[in-house]
């Protein structure tokens, strides 16, 4: 399988080389595009190196490096763009975070699970899940918020703020058609309501998430709480076109 692997990046210099390295190791049919937010602390610079040294890495990895930082979901999708336009074609397409809170021997599981009629499929923390090292405000946050988002939008989905996520090639194409209207964390669950109500199939599988040991979290209190209110005008937009 020719799996693309989308890595949003911003400020992950000491996780990034690593996680590349591991999942060019588990199947040479993968291929990583980081989409990095013009990291401060270089983490394109240190790529653009990498890559003109590890000879591996240069027919299997892209960098897109965005002007400013401009949210999660921003850059999730201009990888998945740049995937549809590759040839040979992709024929699986995956997002996930880059400090290894996401492991990178799942991916074969989730990739495994793409097809019969499933198009979508979530590593999923929720609810059977394990989280280690997650301090407990944050847990209380993600709690909420997928409690939420399950009973506004729909009860089948566990999980709908991880972005460890594998999409067929139609679900990537439903993705990209419809405009962006939220930035950041809550585009995973403004993502999964367009799937949805597309009729696309999800599944999921549950994960080992564990909190990043290197470089710091990208996710602030603003942003949680910006994801716990979207969560509520992205489910009336959902019922609304539903009906």
């Amino acid at each position: 399988m020719r799996a693309l692997i989308v890595l949003p990046s911003y400020n992950e210099s000491q996780n990034i080389v690593s996680l590349i390295d591991a999942l060019l190791a588990e199947d040479p049919g993968y291929l990583v595009c980081v989409v990095d937010d013009s990291s401060p602390d270089g983490t394109s610079q240190l790529l653009e190196r990498a890559m003109s040294e590890r000879r591996e890495w240069q027919a299997r990895t892209h960098l897109i490096t965005r002007s400013k930082k401009d949210g999660r979901g921003g850059a999730v999708r201009d990888g998945l763009a740049w995937g549809t336009e590759q040839q040979p074609p992709i024929d699986a397409f995956v997002e996930m975070d880059c400090d290894f809170s996401h492991e990178p021997s799942a991916v074969p599981r989730g990739l495994a699970m793409l097809g019969v009629g499933t198009d979508v499929v979530i590593g999923a923390r929720y609810p059977d899940g394990t989280i280690v090292g997650w301090p407990r405000r944050r847990r209380i946050f993600s709690a909420l918020a997928n409690w939420l988002a399950r009973h506004l939008i729909e009860p089948s989905v566990g999980d709908y703020t991880n972005g460890f996520r594998f999409y067929s090639t139609p679900a990537v194409r439903v993705l990209l058609e419809h405009p962006q209207r939220h930035k950041g964390y809550i585009y995973l669950s403004e993502a999964l309501a367009h799937l949805l109500r597309a009729g696309m199939r999800v599944e999921s599988f549950p994960i080992l998430f564990v909190n990043r040991q290197r470089g710091e979290s990208n996710t602030g209190i603003r942003e949680v709480w910006a994801a716990l209110t979207g969560i509520v005008s992205i489910a009336w937009a959902y019922h609304r076109s539903a009906a």
